[in-house]
């Protein structure tokens, strides 16, 4: 700001953009106003930014401004403030938060995620005078539920989930005192006037207690499943210390093996089963309380709350809720999974709760708050020092993420599976909450919604300029963009699934709109560009088009999906690629009847379907990496998403990486470099008996890694390219990541990470929202 004079009054009109709704910012505001002897007022905007009239003297706007950029809330976000000098009018006797306006723009700020309770309100939870004592819903202007609560802009009370509930007079006068923290919050509440907690049998009758989280507590102690109402959601709740209940619990939600997130009441108590290192502890504890996957340290916790691997998801409380279901019990953690059914969304609602949980919880916790915005949980992972997102939800979104593009609105409707949705307008990408797999109708309900929500918050009221979505035709999202650009007449863009990888990853990285970079993109499954099914994919890459410079070996996928559910079919399937049928039977022929459900019948139609012209073909790595699992023995059939490879990693991680030595074997077909797989696969499953399980795991991963590197090595080479970019559901795997970067690196290239949206088909649509702008632009 230019240096002001000290003893002329002036008018400044200030406005500030930025994550500055919802974090105490006109209260902060007010403060600084009052302390610099300003006059005037300040109010939220329809487009979440906050604006400021003060008059005074101009030094006093000048220090003010410098405070307002120099002090702001720890969880604002001050993105830009640009203001307007006018003739001093006299208008104002004091200063004031004002009522807010909405005036039609589309949203440029940012509206906050929801924020873990802040430890001034944890203190009010445990003093005995305090109106807060052990009441669940304590929150102030710094914390508590946003995103998860929030209908439109401006944000004000009216406007949230707390409309139903109005604040009692002792709440009102914290509500105007400006030396309070709960100064101007809207989301004040206390024991006299706020939402409050319930009991319930699994039948709907309610249990008539003195304190519910108490009871709760003794339940859950007994081994019963409770289901626990949050601020985004249902968890399904139990022990994670007991064998029994565990079983009972995956028994009835039908999850034989897919691992349970944790939450633990402190650090302290994560630490005594999961080693956390700094940058581990610093994002587990912050104020969006992400579940972050922390390597097991010993056995307090249950085998079977993440069985077969060697990290299992953590969170911390980030709700009074949780903070009081942890004060009744003395446990290290508790099992804390979503509330739903297979393959359906998470419940919100009291009303349904009772029967979408059915045959699932003993008893129901719930509060009589309603859920305007249902979100999960966040899931991530640090690799060395980067986050890498598995679900982008609570705590995260609505972050908008900066892409190069500063032209136009477009939605993207992401691909199918750990799915999340895109609408990018003006230079700003804001991704939807997590969604799940959109392979049903109440999947892609909740898609629709998300999106309509979204839309609202960001007050885009016209059509779309453009709308993005898959290549792939039988993709329900994919359908749905067809459904709504035909209806509306808007331009459809669909985007070759391991493209939208790449443009995602070259987006969030700031890649110039006319630059090209190197992609690798390895995942389980994409529509391909010559529709086969691709995975293991080099790629020279713009954000309007792609050329395919290398790949994983083509190999045999018959029956299609079901090789991804019983990956030993995958591995003989692969294995016809490098040998005779006589040889296949002669390896298999002690065990085939224990890997295969059908046995030696099934085996023979593998062989024979293998070889058919019409048979699907993969260039998949997850396909690779599931044969090296099968091949070990580790799962013959898969329960969840990417399960096989999961366990793979884990046992890697006790693997030698010298025990075997085998160079990659890239040749050169049709213009592109490929990586042999089926030679290494039979080299493996005739040695097996010599060598030891983790050893083959610990290879099998670095040679595909050292592989891919070598094929964008010499892609490099070629191109004179010296960006890549690292996308892919694959690049979760702490190995395949470090290696393939290292590799990149030593070789003087520059690598793209993915830390704001996740590698895995849940950062795709924003790749599809590039492309489709880039289009129309």
């Amino acid at each position: 700001m230019k240096s002001l004079s000290s003893n002329k009054q002036i008018e400044a009109v200030i406005n500030i953009d930025g994550r500055v709704q919802g974090v105490g910012f006109r209260p902060f505001i007010y403060r600084k106003a009052v302390k610099n002897n300003l006059e005037g007022y300040v109010i939220n905007l329809g487009d979440a930014g906050v604006e400021a009239v003060v008059e005074g003297y101009e030094r006093d706007i000048n220090n003010f401004i410098k405070e307002v950029e120099n002090d702001a809330p720890d969880v604002s976000e001050i993105e830009k403030i640009t203001y307007d000098l006018r003739a001093y009018r006299d208008r104002f006797n004091e200063f004031k938060i004002d009522k807010s306006q909405t005036r039609g723009k589309v949203a440029s700020g940012i509206f906050p995620p929801d924020i873990g309770i802040c430890d001034d309100c944890l203190e009010d939870m445990f003093k005995p005078d305090s109106r807060w004592y052990h009441y669940p819903f304590t929150a102030c202007a710094w914390c508590g539920p946003r995103f998860s609560g929030i209908r439109a802009l401006p944000y004000d009370r009216e406007r949230t989930h707390m409309h139903e509930f109005p604040i009692c007079s002792y709440c009102e006068k914290d509500y105007y005192d400006p030396l309070d923290r709960r100064f101007d919050a809207q989301g004040i509440t206390c024991r006299l006037c706020g939402p409050n907690m319930n009991l319930y049998h699994s039948d709907g009758s309610k249990i008539d207690v003195k304190d519910v989280f108490e009871e709760t507590g003794k339940l859950l102690s007994e081994g019963k499943i409770i289901a626990v109402k949050g601020i985004g959601g249902i968890h399904l709740s139990s022990l994670a210390t007991d064998d029994e209940v565990i079983e009972k619990f995956r028994s009835r939600k039908r999850r034989p093996q897919q691992p349970f997130a944790l939450m633990s009441p402190d650090l302290g108590s994560v630490k005594e089963y999961a080693e956390v290192n700094s940058e581990e502890e610093k994002t587990l504890t912050s104020w969006r309380k992400p579940i972050v996957l922390l390597k097991k340290k010993n056995r307090i916790i249950s085998e079977l709350v993440a069985p077969g691997l060697h990290r299992v998801g953590v969170m911390l409380p980030y709700t009074g809720i949780q903070v009081m279901l942890f004060d009744k019990l003395n446990e290290p953690a508790l099992i804390m999974t979503s509330g739903n059914k297979p393959g359906l969304p998470m419940a919100i609602k009291n009303n349904t709760a009772f029967e979408e949980l059915d045959g699932l919880a003993d008893y129901f916790l719930l509060h009589n708050r309603e859920i305007v915005n249902r979100i999960d949980d966040s899931v991530l992972r640090i690799i060395d020092g980067r986050k890498a997102f598995t679900r982008r939800s609570r705590g995260y979104v609505p972050d908008p993420i900066e892409v190069p593009i500063k032209k136009g609105i477009s939605m993207a409707v992401g691909a199918e599976l750990r799915n999340s949705a895109v609408i990018t307008s003006m230079g700003k990408a804001f991704t939807t909450q997590y969604l799940g797999d959109i392979d049903n109708l109440e999947g892609l309900e909740f898609e629709k919604n998300a999106i309509k929500n979204l839309r609202d918050l960001l007050n885009i009221t016209h059509n779309f300029d453009v709308i993005g979505c898959d290549l792939h035709p039988q993709y329900m999202t994919s359908q749905y963009a067809e459904e709504i650009s035909q209806e509306r007449d808007i331009p459809l863009v669909k985007s070759q699934h391991h493209h939208a990888h790449i443009i995602s990853v070259a987006a969030e990285n700031g890649i110039a709109k006319d630059e090209e970079i190197l992609g690798i993109a390895l995942d389980g499954a994409g529509y391909g560009g010559d529709g086969t099914i691709w995975g293991g994919e080099v790629l020279k890459s713009s954000y309007s088009d792609y050329q395919r410079m290398g790949h994983l070996e083509i190999l045999p996928m018959p029956g299609g999906d079901i090789c991804t559910y019983y990956p030993y079919r995958m591995l003989i399937a692969a294995l016809t690629n490098q040998v005779t049928d006589d040889i296949i039977r002669d390896i298999t022929k002690n065990h085939v009847n224990n890997v295969l459900r059908h046995g030696e019948n099934e085996l023979d139609l593998i062989l024979k379907q293998s070889k058919r012209n019409d048979v699907m073909k993969t260039s998949s790595t997850g396909r690779v990496l599931d044969s090296i699992a099968a091949l070990i023995g580790l799962t013959n059939k898969r329960t969840y998403e990417g399960e096989p490879a999961m366990k793979l990693e884990a046992i890697a991680s006790k693997g030698n990486l010298d025990a075997i030595h085998m160079d990659p074997e890239i040749t050169a077909e049709h213009g592109k470099y490929v990586l042999n797989t089926s030679k290494i696969l039979y080299n493996l499953i005739i040695n097996k008996n010599k060598l030891k399980k983790q050893d083959i795991a610990a290879f099998g991963q670095k040679y595909i890694a050292n592989g891919i590197g070598l094929i964008a090595k010499k892609v490099s080479e070629d191109t004179g390219i010296k960006k890549v970019g690292l996308s892919g559901g694959v690049l979760v795997n702490g190995y395949i990541n470090r290696t393939i970067a290292k590799f990149m690196e030593n070789e003087g290239l520059t690598v793209l990470h993915q830390k704001k949206v996740p590698p895995g088909d849940g950062g795709t649509a924003l790749g599809q929202s590039i492309k489709a702008l880039n289009f129309v632009i």
